[in-house]
């Protein structure tokens, strides 16, 4: 199983409060970001935005390498 399919089973089975991504950028670094508003969206986008290996559709050398639901 992908972390993007894990993802998007772990997001269905339950209403996360907080959503945590590392975001590896194409400098090498990688980003943290929080979400605690707007999560349905947030999960729909992250969905429809990066492909099975969880790489921006419009940019590869981005990529989700971690989650937390919470």
């Amino acid at each position: 199983m992908t972390l993007k399919q894990k993802f998007i089973k772990e997001a269905g089975d339950f209403k996360p409060n907080v959503l945590v991504t590392a975001v590896k950028l194409p400098t090498g670094a990688i980003e943290v970001i929080t979400n605690h508003q707007g999560l349905k969206e947030k999960v729909e986008y992250l969905t429809n935005a990066y492909d099975d290996e969880f790489r921006l559709e419009r940019n590869p050398d981005v990529r989700i390498i971690g989650y937390i639901l919470a």
